[in-house]
């Protein structure tokens, strides 16, 4: 089975400082990719509401080599590599013009009945449509994440119109935009985010205060590493995180304020 693939050039709007797709632009690329994927096979977002039914996405794991840069073309291949009961498993690679991988992701998807908001079995026939190919983008995927007694880096946000997407809750790359909020200055600004890990736990909708902590974490290998989480206005834990962050070339930084 062939992976479902996507092009994409990143845009004007899309970038940071450094003129690189930014990690939210990023996430969206991937979605759009699941979406479309989806399309193709006859499984769209129209047939789904019609039936009642749909996907919610529960994890993310993403690991970045490099971002894409403004105006460079890009490709991303998506495929399911397992369904089980109402669980599914979806990967990505994000490859360059020249093929090569700059980003990969794995993410975990449920199955559910959008009236009652519960997990339903995946129909047999899914597997079929989608076709599985069992080969994931890590060995390892979706460890623990832990949530901390007390922030030591906090924001709060009131959810806007435009936070809202299809199923009248808060978008999964919000979630996101809301965690790198929190980070200090100076990790955000000088440092490049290589890997992050999402747990949604609970949908948010419009006119929700929002909280958003996180709190340094040590180095993990990789980089500093930082957890987050976000609650409700009531205490309630909708998401954790976890992001892992390299220090920028003085190239990087020097091009920047030159």
């Amino acid at each position: 089975m062939r992976p479902y693939s996507k092009d994409f050039e990143v845009q004007y709007y899309e970038i940071n400082k450094y003129r690189e797709a930014t990690p939210i632009s990023l996430l969206n690329y991937l979605e759009e990719t699941a979406i479309s994927h989806s399309d193709a096979v006859g499984y769209g977002m129209e047939r789904l509401y019609n039936d009642g039914i749909g996907w919610v996405l529960n994890r993310w794991l993403v690991e970045i080599s490099r971002y894409p840069m403004w105006n460079e073309k890009i490709t991303v291949e998506t495929w399911p590599s397992s369904f089980e009961r109402f669980y599914a498993n979806r990967e990505f690679l994000v490859k360059d013009s020249g093929g090569n991988i700059i980003a990969k992701a794995a993410s975990l998807w449920i199955f559910l009945n959008i009236n009652s908001r519960r997990p339903i079995r995946i129909p047999i026939e899914l597997g079929d449509v989608y076709g599985i190919h069992p080969v994931r983008t890590f060995d390892c995927t979706f460890g623990k994440l832990e949530s901390a007694d007390k922030y030591t880096h906090n924001r709060d946000f009131f959810i806007r119109k435009s936070d809202i997407d299809t199923n009248n809750h808060v978008n999964n790359a919000k979630y996101l935009d809301w965690m790198l909020e929190a980070i200090p200055d100076d990790i955000y600004h000088n440092y490049t985010l290589s890997t992050l890990e999402i747990q949604y736990k609970k949908e948010l909708t419009y006119g929700t205060k929002v909280h958003s902590g996180c709190i340094d974490a040590g180095t993990d290998g990789h980089g500093i590493a930082f957890i987050h989480g976000i609650s409700n206005d009531e205490g309630t834990e909708c998401a954790l995180g976890k992001t892992t962050w390299i220090k920028r070339s003085s190239q990087e930084l020097q091009g920047i304020t030159a």
